[in-house]
């Protein structure tokens, strides 16, 4: 449910399975012993406690994710070591801006393009791509795209034989 948003970045079904459990956990834990003191242990009680601590946890996610990079630039910290690098490549936040990806293989054939919509989390390097009408770009023009903008990058995947040009317009 929280994955839509943003809120969780998980690297394997473990992480995820662990995360939720000791979400869990809390939320159960807290939930009772406000319904104990509070309330005298009424059900409605701790479902009225239970949504609240959920909301609560949605907004320090929410707040963590907006915030976490600044604080880790100041803090000269990588919060991306977990991921893989086309996915922290696209995971970038540009607030204004939208992401274009070009793929080509090592041969400059062109395999696709279109505009960053959804990234794997699960370190399989696929990305969801979607636009209008797909344009066949040549490996020039991917390249007068690249050096239009210091934000663009070029992700190498040497193991699939791709290279991608990611274009921030």
């Amino acid at each position: 449910m929280l994955r839509p948003f943003g809120l969780f970045n998980f690297q394997s079904d473990t992480d995820r399975q662990l995360t939720l459990i000791i979400l869990s956990l809390i939320n159960s834990g807290i939930s009772t012993t406000l319904s104990s003191y509070l309330w005298n242990n009424s059900i409605i009680a701790i479902f009225v406690s239970a949504i609240i601590i959920t909301i609560i946890y949605f907004w320090l996610f929410t707040a963590y994710n907006k915030f976490s990079q600044t604080i880790a630039n100041k803090l000269n910290m990588n919060l991306y070591d977990n991921m893989g690098t086309m996915e922290h490549s696209l995971s970038q936040n540009y607030k204004t801006k939208d992401q274009f990806l070009i793929s080509f293989d090592f041969d400059n054939n062109y395999i696709a393009s279109g505009q960053v919509k959804n990234v794997d989390d699960q370190g399989n390097q696929q990305v969801e791509l979607y636009g209008i009408n797909e344009h066949q770009y040549t490996i020039g023009e991917a390249r007068l795209m690249y050096e239009e903008n210091d934000l663009n990058s070029i992700i190498v995947d040497y193991k699939n034989r791709v290279k991608s040009y990611v274009i921030i317009f």
